[in-house]
C-alpha cells in the first residue's frame, strides 16, 4: 500500500484478492467482501486495488468490455 500501515478494509481486500485465484472486478470483490461480513465501500476497494496496482503487487487487465480486472 504505502509506507504507512494498511488500514483494516485494505488488509481485508488484500486478503480477499489473495482468496480469490482468478481476475476479479473491483464490483465482484466488493460484494464477496460483503458477504463476508466487511463493512466496506466500493470506493475504499477501488482505492485499494488502484494502490496495489501502482505498487506492482495486482495485474490489472480489461476486459472487452473495458472493465478492470485484478489477481494478485
Amino acid at each position: 500500500m504505502s509506507a504507512r500501515k494498511p488500514t483494516r478494509q485494505q488488509r481485508a481486500v488484500a486478503e480477499r484478492l489473495d482468496g480469490c485465484g482468478e481476475f476479479c472486478s473491483a464490483q465482484d470483490l466488493h460484494a464477496k467482501l460483503r458477504a463476508d461480513g466487511e463493512t466496506i465501500g466500493l470506493a475504499t476497494v477501488y482505492r485499494t486495488l488502484q494502490a496495489l496496482s501502482d505498487l506492482g503487487e495486482v495485474a490489472v487487465v480489461k476486459t472487452d468490455g473495458g472493465e478492470a480486472v485484478y489477481r494478485r
